[in-house]
This record gives structure tokens, sequence and C-alpha cells, in this order.
């Protein structure tokens, strides 16, 4: 499973492009590309830390924003930043799993959600799973 981001020029908010070459993938490289936006401000030498999530979608789109929100949500209520993500179970529809990370002591840019009317999610020619995603800020 392979995954990457790049950051993508926006005018006011943060936007990505992520890939990978499974859901799995394409959901870690959003990630670490969300935090990536928002600059982590990395507490050094702080231990790992996992949060649990069980989340649900009407379609593959929604689960991402929902996955993507749910970690924002989690960074912001425990002080938090997250590289990676367990999953115990991923679908269409479903995704449930940890958050992977460690303690911030902030973020240069605050965002506040993953932005729904924006996001586009397709499978390449190639077979590689893409997502361009804007965040508010």
């Amino acid at each position: 499973m392979t995954s990457a981001y790049e950051l993508v020029p926006h005018a006011t908010d943060g936007k990505i492009k992520a890939t990978g070459t499974t859901r799995a993938g394409l959901m870690i490289g959003a990630l670490r590309g969300m935090f990536a936006v928002a600059v982590a401000q990395w507490v050094e030498d702080a231990p790992e830390v996992e949060r649990s999530f069980d989340l649900g979608g009407a379609d593959f789109e929604t689960l991402l924003a929902g996955l993507l929100n749910a970690a924002l949500a989690s960074a912001a209520a425990n002080g938090e930043g997250y590289e990676d993500i367990r999953f115990n179970l991923i679908t269409d529809k479903k995704a449930e799993g940890a958050f992977v990370g460690k303690k911030v002591s902030g973020f240069s840019k605050k965002l506040m959600a993953a932005a729904k009317h924006d996001l586009m999610v397709a499978k390449n020619e190639a077979g590689v799973w893409e997502a361009t995603i804007t965040f508010d800020s």
C-alpha cells in the first residue's frame, strides 16, 4: 500500500491532492497532507498515541471527508497530530481503526473541516486512487 500527497496552491484555504494504491493508502495520504497543510508543531520525543474511530458514510467520498474531520476534531480535543492510520476495517462506506500520532504544541494554520462540496475522489487509468481535497480554514 503506497500513499502520497502534494500541496496544491489555493487562494484562501488549504488544498491537497492525495494518492494511494488502495482506499486505505489514499486515506493515509490525505491525513498526512492535511496535517502538512496545518503545519503541525510536533512535540519532540513525545510518545506515540492512538485514537480509535468507527465511522460510516453514504459513499467513499463522504467517508473520506468524515475520517479527516474526525481526525481534526480529535487533534483539537487532545492536542495531537496524526501521521498514520491503523485500519481494522475499511470498505467504501465504513472505516474502523485508530489514528496514530503524537502531541503537538499547536498548528500554524487552523483547519476547520475537509470541504465536502469540493471533494473529488476517483481511480485513475493506472488503478491508483486520487483525491483532491480543500480544507476550510
